[in-house]
């Protein structure tokens, strides 16, 4: 038999050799420079990926020479966990290498840090003790090299420390802070806060200049401990007079600055030390930082950065477990000292964050914007009722009682009950102008006036509890009674203003609240010195309301005859204050030419018989104010903000004046009921705020009718169809032949 073909066998010699093996050089460079095709200096991290900022890219092969040397290499700060008490548990030099791979990976990732996430797991895993060989369980320290950061972001850390001022200076404004400012809010406890100070004072200078120090030898909370003081020095800097001041003079380092400029100056150093660590260092520093940025923000009235800023500050906070009790810090120890300690952080986490969300839903209301969906899922339990400690280690948190002085806790606690109807509110604002069920409306309306009724008789205008207003820890109450009462007549304005041209009850009790609280403001505003005209309250509603007062009188002149004298004194005097504190509260200055164009067709549709414009000064001598009446009321009285029930004050005309007047606009009763009915169920609410930070709210000149007084001015903006706005440009304004307003209708 014939042998079978064997192909091997054929093949020729030279196809039988195997082909010969590339040798493969030892690549010494890193990854990263090799892929560059660069000279590497073969450091870890090397001067090449330092320079790109791609030190988390260089790393080296398992071979080269210089893995052997490095292979400790620097941790990523995400892979150090903190406890409860920012105190660094480090993992050991085994786990080291696998922080770059696992923790910092996760971190990159976007997985969060709180929580049963992957973040969470790994670095369980990574910070499990190992076990020695004896059996027992080794808890290896590392050296402060693993935490070191690179030279760049140490000497850039530097460098914004460097720009604080001299301790005496940081002394004396952190004082006004406390006495000026935190009151209002009380996010800043003064005791954690003093020990920090005290911790970085004395801090040798070898820590922040050696090659080993920096940043990455301090604990999470100091390391972003210098973005607070900037934000507190910024806050602090704002009250101090423009002039007069020799102290504070010589931290002006240019000539003509203002201690504005220096106050942004300070805060935008607090911003960039705070994200020299990006998202993977979170602590509460850096929630407090970001909440004095906003507080900053809303001093200086950039409204828009200060709601962004908030949504920031709620989401670190979220980031390290404010938001759910379960991620709550444990003690450090068994001691007594560190459980009540510990007690008390949880208290302040807890207040921190309900006064995060209170902010947020408030500014959501105000500037008809989205809130941060924080209220959306189950809130942490809230902080208990308390007095503020002397010292945390040894005082227990025991509920405040009935006749004990009410504290700043109880304060903050009511700011939040107060919020609830304007969750309730901006609710409702999805629904529009024809909600499914008006009866919601009056339910949230009966929501807030309980409240009043249940409000602490501290807090109270209307007989208050004046016990502790002598007492020099407690000198916020005096303030706290107005700022409430301009909160619930807020609400009752946002409750009732997306109705406000579709129901008649909704315009009763939107006008009635707008009076009510320009009345607290004009009160509030006669004792307060110009340090405090930066305080946003003194904007806070009160241009809403004036708007709101305006659209009511103009578009239904015959209802509520008997408030018009009231309405057009507070219309003045509202301007009056704008005028006086222009130059301090930019918000003021920036709706006054808004106001005065509003005014001129207000008072154009008010007639003639206007009411005589006194003095704030010499409002005295007509009927008890309201603020008087509130805080000392006689038997049998009751309130009212109308100072006459004469309603003929608008005369008899059935045309408006001048022959410019636009064809679309009613000159008769039958004339505007036909319009209202074709034009009033379409019209959008106004939100005037919104439409001054927003829409780019403006007056200018009339160009449509040249032969119209040269101060008729018209709104100009980036407005929606059939809105107020518009419907006010169809109205004219100037005055008569006898220098009188000109009458809108009978």
């Amino acid at each position: 038999m014939g042998q079978l073909y064997n192909p091997e066998e054929q093949r020729s010699p030279v196809d039988s050799r195997q082909a010969p093996r590339k040798r493969r050089r030892v690549v010494i460079s890193c990854t990263e420079c090799h892929r560059r095709k660069q000279k590497c200096d073969r450091r870890l991290p090397c001067a090449n990926c330092v320079t790109r900022g791609k030190e988390h890219n260089c790393i080296y092969e398992d071979d080269a020479p210089t893995a052997k040397a490095s292979r400790r290499s620097p941790l990523p700060l995400a892979s150090i966990e903190r406890n409860g008490n920012d105190e660094p548990r480090v993992p050991s030099p085994t786990t080291a290498a696998a922080g770059a791979s696992l923790a910092s990976m996760a971190a990159q990732l976007g997985y969060g840090h709180s929580g049963s996430s992957t973040m969470g797991l790994l670095k369980s895993i990574e910070t499990a003790p190992k076990e020695s060989p004896a059996g027992g369980q080794t808890h290896d320290r590392v050296p402060s090299a693993f935490d070191a950061h690179t030279a760049a972001v140490r000497d850039k850390y530097k460098s914004l420390v460097r720009q604080l001022p001299s301790k005496m200076y940081i002394d004396k404004l952190v004082r006004i802070y406390f006495a000026e400012i935190n009151d209002m809010y009380n996010f800043i406890d003064e005791a954690p806060f003093y020990q920090q100070l005290a911790e970085w004072n004395r801090m040798p200078f070898s820590t922040l200049s050696s090659a080993t120090g920096g940043p990455g030898a301090l604990t999470a909370d100091m390391k972003v401990f210098p973005a607070i003081l900037f934000q507190m020095l910024a806050c602090a800097v704002l009250v101090l007079p423009e002039e007069g001041d020799v102290v504070f003079d010589a931290l002006k380092y240019a000539g003509e600055m203002t201690f504005e400029d220096l106050a942004k100056d300070y805060s935008e150093s607090g911003v960039a030390v705070a994200a020299l660590f990006g998202k993977s260092n979170v602590c509460v520093n850096t929630v407090q930082a970001g909440f004095l940025r906003s507080l900053f923000l809303k001093y200086i009235a950039n409204v828009t950065e200060c709601w962004h800023t908030v949504s920031i500050a709620i989401r670190d906070a979220q980031e390290i477990g404010m938001h759910r009790d379960s991620l709550d810090p444990k003690p450090k120890d068994d001691s007594l000292e560190s459980l009540v300690e510990n007690q008390w952080y949880i208290q302040r986490r807890r207040k921190m964050y309900m006064i995060l969300v209170t902010w947020d839903i408030n500014m959501a209301v105000f500037l008809g914007r989205p809130d941060g969906g924080s209220w959306t899922s189950t809130l942490p339990s809230l902080p208990i009722d308390t007095a503020d400690p002397q010292d945390s280690r040894y005082t227990p948190i025991v509920v405040r009682g009935e006749d004990s002085p009410p504290s700043l806790y109880t304060k903050n606690l009511w700011l939040f009950r107060l919020a609830r109807p304007i969750k309730e509110i901006h609710d409702l604002e999805k629904e529009g102008v024809r909600p499914r069920e008006f009866s919601k409306v009056d339910e949230v309306h009966r929501m807030i006036m309980d409240l009043e009724e249940q409000k602490p008789a501290a807090f109270r205008m209307k007989n208050p509890d004046m016990r502790w207003d002598n007492d020099p820890n407690l000198q916020w109450l005096s303030s706290t009674r107005p700022y409430f009462m301009q909160m619930h007549y807020f609400s009752l304005m946002a409750l009732h203003r997306p109705y406000v041209f579709h129901r008649k009850e909704s315009r009763a009790a939107a006008l009635q609240a707008s009076l009510e609280m320009l009345e607290v403001q004009r009160s509030t505003f006669k004792y307060l010195a110009p340090s405090s005209w930066r305080n946003f309250n003194l904007f806070f509603g009160s241009f809403d309301a004036l708007v709101m007062i305006a659209s009511i009188y103009i578009i239904f002149p015959q209802e509520h005859p008997e408030l018009r004298d009231n309405a057009v004194q507070h219309f003045h005097w509202t301007m009056e204050r704008y005028n006086t504190m222009k130059d301090r509260n930019a918000m003021a200055n920036q709706a006054q030419n808004v106001l005065a164009a509003i005014q001129a067709r207000f008072v154009y549709a008010m007639g003639t018989h206007t009411p005589s414009l006194a003095s704030p000064a010499a409002s005295s001598t007509r009927e008890p104010s309201l603020m008087s009446a509130l805080s000392h009321p006689t038997p049998d009285s009751s309130v009212s903000v109308s100072s006459s029930t004469n309603g003929n004050h608008v005369a008899a005309s059935s045309s408006l004046r001048g022959s410019y007047i636009p064809e679309a606009t009613p000159t008769t009763a039958q004339q505007w009921d036909m319009w209202a009915s074709n034009n009033l169920a379409s019209m959008a609410p106004t939100y005037p705020t919104t439409d001054l930070l927003y829409n780019d709210l403006m007056v200018m000149k009339d160009t449509q009718f040249p032969e119209a007084p040269q101060d008729n001015l018209q709104f100009g903006g980036d407005f929606e169809e059939n809105t107020f706005w518009q419907f006010l440009n169809q109205l004219p304004s100037g005055t008569g032949d006898n220098g009188n307003a000109a009458p809108f209708m009978s």
